[in-house]
């Protein structure tokens, strides 16, 4: 995404005069910032909000206001702005996952800033927290020519249209699939998991990561001695048994989507210490595999993130000991113990 709109915030900074007055307008996918800081937060992440629930958008940093001219950015100072921070920020006052990228880009020999945030798959996006008199807990903000504010009830009843006749269409395209297939040709592929399922199958099984990557769009599947649903479709033939394995495998996945919690998210879920929640990712082994974790870039460092089969890892864990204080406290000694060695 950050290529896409590398290049879009180019073109608006070259819609500029000879003496660098910014001719492009705040729109409902445009807002310009003077500059980055925290203390603005609030305003950000409610424009981010609203630029998810319309059509997506981006905020430029470096663009004076009244008039709107280029000036620029301290490169330095933004490329400090910590991803992770900001992630923890969107994923603490909205739900569901907000996606976005950021970046910087040079015109003229000055640096500006952008926060790109792609259209939200899943609307509405809704703040769950509030934030001084900026964000409210339930409101659901939307991009109207330039401001963002509270949906008003036109546009909300014609998203819940939109959700509707999307999940509409999207079963219609399953049933009738299956129609022409035949309700026991067909198999159930878990593009998440890679594991398949089917009333025909005696196991279970799970596709390959690499293979998995390559089914998405262009394979379908059929039963040997079965037709094909469409002449010259490529087909992969299931032939013989099918075993199990113990370890599932999964994509390469969105870290945003689908690894949301850092490790002080998975403790506020369980209700538990941040440190007793990092003794438990190192006590289960959580960061060996990507199913449960994956370790995203943070600028000077790493960081890990965690998937819901973390949370839910820890949680049966946790659900085997009747004393989770002693058994919480056993751990620590292991984790401090493996530590000192």
């Amino acid at each position: 995404m950050s290529r896409i709109y590398e290049d879009r915030v180019k073109e608006i900074l070259a819609n500029s005069s000879d003496d660098g007055k910014v001719r492009s307008r705040e729109s409902t996918s445009l807002e310009f910032k003077e500059s980055f800081g925290f203390k603005s937060l609030a305003k950000y992440l409610k424009t981010i909000c609203a630029f998810a629930n319309t059509q997506g958008g981006v905020l430029v940093f470096g663009v004076t206001d009244n008039p709107r001219t280029l000036k620029g950015i301290d490169k330095d100072k933004f490329d400090q702005i910590k991803i992770e921070q900001l992630s923890t920020y969107l994923s603490e006052y909205f739900s569901p996952e907000i996606h976005w990228d950021i970046g910087v880009v040079t015109f003229k020999r000055k640096h500006y800033g952008f926060i790109a945030i792609k259209e939200a798959d899943d609307k509405p996006v809704i703040c769950k927290k509030n934030s001084g008199d900026v964000l409210k807990d339930g409101d659901i903000y939307y991009r109207y020519r330039g401001t963002s504010k509270r949906i008003e009830f036109p546009e909300l009843k014609r998203m819940q249209i939109e959700i509707r006749e999307k999940e509409r269409k999207l079963w219609m395209e399953h049933i009738e699939k299956i129609s022409r297939i035949g309700p026991k040709n067909v198999a159930l592929l878990d593009l998440y998991s890679g594991k398949m399922e089917s009333s025909n199958i005696a196991n279970n099984f799970v596709i390959d990561e690499e293979l998995l990557a390559g089914l998405k769009n262009e394979v379908s599947f059929v039963q040997e001695g079965h037709f094909k649903e469409k002449e010259g479709a490529p087909t992969l033939k299931l032939v013989g048994n099918l075993a199990p394995v113990d370890t599932v495998v999964v994509p390469n996945l969105d870290p945003n989507k689908d690894y949301p919690f850092l490790v002080k998210h998975l403790a506020d879920e369980l209700q538990i210490r941040s440190y007793d929640a990092q003794v438990l990712v190192w006590k289960l082994g959580l960061k060996s595999s990507k199913r449960y974790a994956i370790e995203v870039d943070a600028g000077a460092s790493t960081i890990f993130k965690y998937s819901k089969y973390a949370l839910t890892a820890i949680r049966d864990d946790l659900a085997k000991h009747d004393d989770k204080k002693e058994y919480l406290a056993n751990a620590s000694k292991e984790y401090q113990s493996r530590n000192k060695g």
